[in-house]
């Protein structure tokens, strides 16, 4: 499939990998993992395709098979030329040639139908032959499922049908790389690149996307900082780590263990090594001038030199920096209560969206609640309701000595653009303890070295989201809402974040799709769905699967309930068995699926007919209006055979 030999990569003067080997087989699902900086995307960027980036260097040999294609999913893209396409024209651009195909049938179609045309021309009956080829080889190629399937993939992914025909342009970035992950999908490339595919997805798009990777066909590679995501879908783990690719055959959980273990042989390694070098440095000074054992001597001494430039050196900081939340005063027993919220937004048309109706909550000091619902139900609304940010109907109620903190991503407002990413964050921590963490907390958020003295305007926004998160772990409270607050941060930010919350002794309340993140932290799962909220008590994994059987059940419902109205059987009487129910249901549906294949078989000799007859001389010395008609008869045909097939295919 592909395997890098021999890889060394730098950017600029910083070097990224130094001779590494890795492969990856047919049917690989694969992780790449390391610490922010190791190189991920620049050797996913690499893989993709040619390097057209200056800066980039490069020795070593990709090799891959004939067969492989390559579909590449990155964290930013540019849709400059199909902002005017609809979402559905932009996935149907996957497959290129049915694209093409389509594009140019339809422009057949026009100049067939035109009134001025020629007949008896040799250029009309050349028309003819390419549009007949060109149908044959629509239908072999799947054209006539091309459209289901991109509608499946767009649903599955969030897209509504009333989305299917809005143009690109309309779409914000995360849904415009949604429409590229679908494209992909369809694409069915034999290696899938997708770097932070979730980023940009609500649970339930989310799920979809597993469901469909686990029983993905080909390879993948897969950067994620969602290590549930990975634990479900990888059997292989790749981590970049001191220039170099390391292999761990199992998942990122199999991965952590695993490499524990390795770091614990070799650290053992290197205190030995460490000692025999002490001893033969000792026997070096001792002896190194002495005739009779200058000789040993300097055979330790290369001895030594040779141990010193091979023995590992654990130089990558495996500690956890902890930290924990300043102190505030305890709150009463209720923290805040919610009797029938309500809230609406009015549309730029003109429309009343009505996003909560008649929310009703009671928050408990120590409650640690997630919330959930898929994007747009109103997630981000109900926080600025608590966190009194916007007016509302209903009554909100605080409780007894409440000091709230509320991080959210138009926080980054708030940060002074002169002021220096360190300096910010000095100028927030409340004691002379809290700020001998600063540059500590900074770290955790991938903020070291000169990068602490950067201004904060020339922040990306992602960077200037971690240092309004950092801001947060200075400032005391016992009550703290958070919107999506792990966006932007890597594994080991995540982990020092989870370690400060678990400490932290006062009410919390999340959003988050972060799911393990979730599952380390919260007792309680809110849910908001159609304007309304339910409460679930117990872990986000046990939230999970009580919705898991809901949504099976919902299913099995719909699929009920579409089966008796596309069967609806006759009346039984009340002594018939159920058997005997199951057996006239069963023989309905056969005897209707015999009539669908007479159909198709009638149809099949009409249409072999008329593409027998559209391929002869005499068509083309019809008339305009016999011509046109058999066109139309044709198309007709076609579009009954794909009814028949569908149904045939739902009956069977």
């Amino acid at each position: 499939m592909l395997e890098a030999r021999n890889l060394s990569l730098s950017v600029g003067t910083k070097e990224l990998l130094t001779d590494t080997s890795f492969r990856v087989g047919d049917k690989d699902h694969v992780s790449l993992v390391g610490l922010n900086g190791t190189g991920k995307t620049t050797l996913l960027r690499l893989i993709s395709g040619p390097n057209t980036d200056s800066a980039l260097i490069t020795t070593g040999q990709f090799l891959k098979s004939a067969e492989t294609t390559i579909g590449y999913l990155p964290q930013e893209i540019s849709f400059d030329a199909d902002l005017e396409k609809t979402a559905l024209q932009y996935a149907l651009q996957a497959n290129v040639r049915l694209f093409e195909l389509s594009d140019k049938i339809t422009r057949m179609e026009h100049e067939l139908a035109l009134p001025e045309q020629d007949y008896e021309s040799e250029a009309y009956h050349q028309l003819i032959e390419h549009f007949s080829d060109a149908m044959h080889e629509f239908e072999h190629l799947g054209g006539y499922t091309m459209q289901s399937n991109a509608e499946k993939v767009l649903g599955g992914l969030g897209f509504s049908e009333i989305d299917f025909h809005k143009k690109v342009k309309a779409f914000s970035g995360g849904w415009q790389m949604r429409l590229h992950l679908t494209k992909l999908l369809l694409q069915n490339p034999t290696l899938l690149l997708l770097d932070e595919p979730t980023n940009h997805l609500d649970i339930d798009s989310l799920r979809w996307l597993e469901n469909y990777l686990v029983n993905y066909e080909h390879s993948y590679i897969i950067v994620s900082h969602d290590r549930f995501f990975l634990d479900k879908l990888t059997t292989k783990t790749l981590e970049i780590a001191f220039t170099r690719i390391n292999e761990y055959k199992g998942n990122y959980s199999y991965y952590e263990k695993e490499k524990a273990e390795r770091y614990e042989l070799m650290m053992g390694k290197y205190e030995n090594d460490v000692k025999k070098i002490e001893e033969l440095k000792a026997f070096v000074d001792r002896f190194r001038y002495k005739a009779t054992k200058a000789r040993q001597a300097q055979s330790r001494l290369k001895q030594m030199e040779k141990m010193e430039k091979n023995m590992f050196s654990p130089e990558e900081d495996n500690s956890r920096i902890s930290f924990r939340f300043p102190k505030a005063n305890p709150s009463g027993r209720e923290v805040m209560r919610l009797d029938g919220i309500k809230k609406a937004y009015i549309l730029p048309d003109g429309t009343k969206k009505q996003v909560l109706n008649s929310i009703d909550l009671e928050v408990m000091r120590g409650d640690r609640i997630a919330i959930v619902g898929s994007n747009g139900a109103g997630k981000t609304t109900f926080c600025k309701i608590l966190a009194g940010e916007i007016d509302f109907e209903g009554k909100l109620s605080i409780g007894h000595n409440v000091s709230l903190n509320y991080f959210a991503q138009h926080q980054t407002e708030n940060l002074s653009p002169e002021k220096s990413v360190y300096t910010e964050m000095a100028d927030s921590a409340p004691t002379s303890e809290a700020q001998k963490k600063v540059r500590d907390i900074l770290g955790c958020f991938l903020f070291s070295g000169d990068a602490v003295n950067k201004k904060i305007k020339v922040l990306s926004g992602g960077e200037k989201s971690r240092v309004a998160l950092a801001k947060i772990l200075l400032q005391a409270s016992n009550l703290l809402i958070m919107d999506e607050p792990t966006n932007h941060l890597d594994m080991r930010s995540k982990e020092m974040l989870i370690d400060s919350l678990e400490y932290y002794d006062g009410t919390l309340l999340i959003v988050s799709h972060d799911r393990y993140f979730l599952d380390s932290l919260v007792n309680k799962v809110v849910e908001i769905k159609n304007g309304s909220l339910q409460l679930y008590l117990g872990t986000y994994a046990e939230y999970l699967e009580k919705a898991e059987k809901t949504l099976e059940a919902e299913r099995k419902e719909e699929a009920a309930a579409r089966q008796k109205k596309q069967s609806a059987p006759p009346k039984i009487s009340e002594k018939e068995t159920e058997q005997t129910k199951k057996s006239v249901a069963v023989k309905k549906d056969k005897k209707r699926i015999e009539e669908i294949e007479q159909n198709i078989n009638r149809l099949e000799q009409k249409k072999e007919t008329l593409e027998t007859m559209m391929a002869t001389e005499d068509f083309y010395k019809k008339s305009q209006e016999e011509t046109a008609k058999v066109l139309d008869g044709y198309h007709t045909l076609c579009n009954e055979l794909n009814v028949l097939f569908a149904e045939w295919e739902q009956k069977s």
